[in-house]
């Protein structure tokens, strides 16, 4: 047996090298390592951290790293190091309650572990560790309350969502300088790389330690944690894999993604996971006030229905069977909350628990990885809820981004229907939130829903009595900015006995309503973007909603306000925001002559087009084409093709339009839309206002560089489209055959392609079908549907759920031209039962 080792802290720096000092010194940013304070003194370089505390006990944790770049040891000899602790109730450490030594071993990369036991209830403590002569940083954590005993006041903050491409965690920072007795994290502590191996996942888990903020926070407050999927993979599913990976088995990454979660953060030996298997559900009280179950609802759940994503459910998912939580966990959570004799009954986990429904109209579209893809489960919680009344109960979840305030109801499709428990959803502390525009455009489909921000990252800070639950919704201005400013955007109280969240704060802020200059109608899903008057500085993004108010946080300062909607000419406002009230404004948009320029934008939540592209526009509809920005799905052919695309009261819901295409071969299978063989070198525009707007693309078919490519865009007042040409004259000696057309790709929430004659196609695998009349189309759930009607008939679809691409095989002889014509429509569906119906009328 190896002796074990005494190193002192001239050893460990010894160790380190060169890296410390670069480190320490600031130069490495993200995402290569922190770029704010540097890293704790070695060894003890990621900190110190104490978790899930009792009324008599509580876990300290740290790892002995001498360079935490070096994935494979952390800098550390293969040796074992002996490590000491105390902990006392003092910072000065003058009067020690707890001291002893453990054994930090290589093979769990020098973690430690240590349960402190024999300690009083209800109070703070301080802690650190010892290795040689070095000290790590003090520590303070704290026990809970005895079981039973009375407690009359809590105060705690849940976080969740770190991504550590999103900056470098301001949140925490202001988390540091909260008054709080612990914190909950909900998950997505790290986020996974494709690498799926042990030495990965511990390279992750100690880079995201290098931040000062998060090792701040853990130093000061212990922590109750609980796990979501990016520990592993995205949207894995218990044995089921979310991705593909690197090839590894799935259960082989499992185990790693759980050892190494086990090894860096303050887990008691209960949670210590044995292959690909840990029982982290629990639950733990703060006195009689308060009983937090924390669940675990990835491990055990059904794999998500219909193939997963934001869509119309299939029957599949209504399956009573199916499980979110498993059935043995969601029975230990309805037997505890059964039992319970807490005033409030908390239920910690991951996703969000209200329904909600992205689509206007009739059909339901909701996201199949939350609690809406396992309706039954939700429902058999809702009812437990309602029938055996458990004092307060309070849901607090993650996972999305966003903050939200919802009131969980027996029946979501009845605003009438009973509140039988409030929701919380905290936004991340770090990560982004793509589909912000998509909720907002769904919430008027959702009246449970009585508060939403997705703009800020942040956290929840929760303050408890026996009298009142409040939650403080805070935020940061910038992510990416260390030393963001912080506030609360919102603050909501339950009261005892009284199922439901109310606001009891004023609001500071922007709000305001937008109309129509010459008939004063609101006017919905108009983007607003507000910035530092002095500084340009985006601070908001806001979109008006149906009846044409918005609401955009900003703190008190001079602002500028621009304001964009489809149909609309833009126009930009200042404004004056002081210090607890909340400012209004009230702008009013003239409607937009035809015009085709650069310098404008088509608003939305898929929007990637810069200001130096071309927008065609008139009142009714907008049209990106590109004039130099490039899709990483069409690289190298972007130009030329439209991006974005909206009707007149919505926003853009399209990834790219394929227009045109031209392949030597049918296009088959699942990248059939990839077609990159029409390439623009040029893109102008020929008539930019007038009765007429024009702009041409001029390339060649690369695949057969004799055909030039020639494609004409125009729009004309009064028309909700915008004609495409497309023109393939083959200046070569010989005939060619050619496949030609274009494709449609529609990200938005509940996309679905549409081809007449055959309906809606939701399939996850392309076929073939014979349209009825000469369109293809698609749409969402935001109540638009898009469409390419052609002049022509003689082509097929070949579509999907998610896009949708017309093939039609021509020959072109020497000298000749093809033409292809055809009109890119965006229009108002009305939320009809068939969302194409109105195609026919076009």
């Amino acid at each position: 047996m190896k002796q074990q080792s005494t190193l002192h802290r001239r050893g460990f720096l010894a160790l380190a090298g060169g890296t410390l000092g670069v480190l320490a010194a600031g130069r490495i940013a993200q995402p290569m390592a922190a770029n704010a304070e540097g890293v704790d003194a070695a060894p003890f370089t990621l900190g110190v951290a104490s978790g899930d505390p009792d009324h008599h006990s509580v876990v300290l944790w740290t790892r002995l790293v001498a360079d935490p770049l070096n994935a494979e040891t952390g800098g550390m000899p293969a040796e074992p190091v002996e490590v000491s602790w105390e902990v006392a109730r003092d910072d000065a450490f003058q009067h020690v309650v707890g001291r002893g030594s453990v054994t930090a071993v290589p093979e769990s990369v020098h973690t430690v572990h240590v349960v402190v036991d024999d300690l009083a209830p209800d109070r703070w403590y301080w802690y650190r560790f010892k290795a040689g002569d070095t000290y790590s940083r003090t520590g303070r954590t704290r026990t809970m309350p005895p079981p039973g005993a009375k407690a009359d006041h809590m105060r705690f903050a849940f976080v969740s969502c770190q991504s550590w491409a999103g900056g470098p965690y301001p949140a925490y920072r202001d988390l540091a300088e909260q008054d709080v007795d612990f914190v909950l994290h909900l998950g997505d502590y790290i986020y996974e790389t494709s690498n799926g191996s042990l030495t990965e996942f511990r390279r992750l888990h100690a880079l995201y330690k290098t931040s000062p903020h998060m090792r701040a926070v853990h130093a000061r407050f212990p922590f109750f944690l609980t796990w979501d999927d990016h520990e592993v993979q995205n949207n894995y599913a218990s044995d089921i894999q979310g991705g593909a990976g690197d090839g590894r088995p799935f259960l082989e990454r499992r185990a790693n993604g759980y050892q190494a979660y086990y090894e860096h953060l303050p887990m008691r030996p209960a949670q210590q996971p044995e292959g690909p298997d840990a029982l982290m559900y629990r639950r733990f009280d703060f006195g009689r006030l308060a009983e937090f179950s924390i669940l675990d609802t990835r491990q055990y759940r059904s794999d998500q229905s219909c193939g997963d994503g934001r869509k119309v459910p299939c029957a599949e998912t209504a399956d009573q069977a199916r499980t979110l939580t498993g059935p043995e966990q969601e029975q230990w959570l309805l037997s505890g909350l059964g039992r319970s004799k807490a005033r409030w009954n908390v239920i910690a986990q991951q996703t969000i628990m209200a329904q909600f429904d992205y689509d206007l109209g009739p059909d339901k579209v909701v996201n199949l990885d939350q609690w809406d893809g396992y309706p039954a489960a939700r429902s058999r919680i809702l009812d437990f809820l309602a029938e055996r009344r458990p004092s307060n109960p309070v849901v607090l979840s993650g996972d999305w981004h966003t903050h939200w305030v919802n009131d969980l109801k027996t029946d979501f499709d009845d605003p009438n229907s009973e509140t039988v428990a409030t929701e919380f959803v905290g936004t991340s502390i770090s990560s982004g939130a793509g589909w912000d525009a998509d909720v907002r455009a769904g919430l008027a489909a959702n009246p449970h829903v009585k508060f939403y921000n997705g703009t800020y990252r942040g956290y929840v800070i929760c303050d408890v009595t026996p009298e009142r639950w409040r939650s403080d919704l805070r935020i940061v201005m910038a992510g990416s900015d260390p030393a963001s400013p912080a506030y609360t955007i919102a603050a909501f109280e339950v009261r005892d006995g009284e199922p439901g969240a109310r606001r009891i704060d004023e609001g500071d802020g922007l709000s305001g309503r937008l109309t129509d200059k010459a008939t004063g109608t609101p006017l919905p899903n108009v983007q607003v973007t507000v910035t530092a008057a002095d500084t340009g500085l985006r601070i908001a993004n806001s979109t008006s909603d149906a009846t044409g108010e918005f609401l955009a946080f900003a703190p008190p300062g001079d602002y500028k306000i621009e304001v964009n909607g489809v149909g609309y000419e833009p126009i930009t406002v200042t404004a004056r925001v002081t210090q607890g009230r909340q400012t209004r404004v009230e702008p009013e948009l003239a409607r937009a002559a035809v015009r085709a320029g650069t310098g404008r934008s088509v608003p939305g939540p898929q929007s990637q087009a810069a200001l130096t592209d071309v927008v065609l526009s008139n009142e009714m509809v907008a049209l990106t084409v590109s004039a130099g920005t490039q899709d990483s799905q069409l690289p190298g052919v972007t130009v030329g093709k439209p991006m974005d695309v909206a009707a007149v009261g919505h926003l853009d819901q399209i990834d790219w339009l394929n227009l045109p295409y031209a392949s030597l071969t049918q296009p088959r299978g699942g990248n059939a839309w990839q077609q990159l063989t029409v390439r623009a070198d040029t893109m102008q525009v020929v008539s930019a206002t007038g009765p007429e707007a024009v702009a041409r693309a001029t390339g060649l078919c690369t695949a057969a560089p004799e055909v030039q490519v020639v494609t004409t865009y125009s729009v004309r007042a009064g028309e909700s489209w915008v004609t495409a040409e497309s023109v393939f004259t083959n200046q070569g000696t010989a005939a060619r055959t050619l496949w030609i057309g274009d494709v449609i790709d529609h990200d938005g929430a509940g996309q679905r392609s549409g081809v007449p004659g055959a309906g809606v196609v939701t399939a996850s695998t392309p076929a073939d079908f014979t349209p009825a009349a000469p369109w293809i189309g698609m749409t969402g759930s935001d109540g638009q549907t898009y469409a390419l009607l052609y002049d022509e008939p003689g082509f097929t679809a070949y579509a999907c759920g998610i896009w949708v691409m017309s093939q039609r095989q021509v020959t072109i002889e020497p000298g000749a031209a093809f033409t292809l014509r055809r009109r890119i429509a965006a229009v108002d569906n009305g939320g009809a039962t068939d969302p194409f119906a109105m195609l026919a009328g076009l």
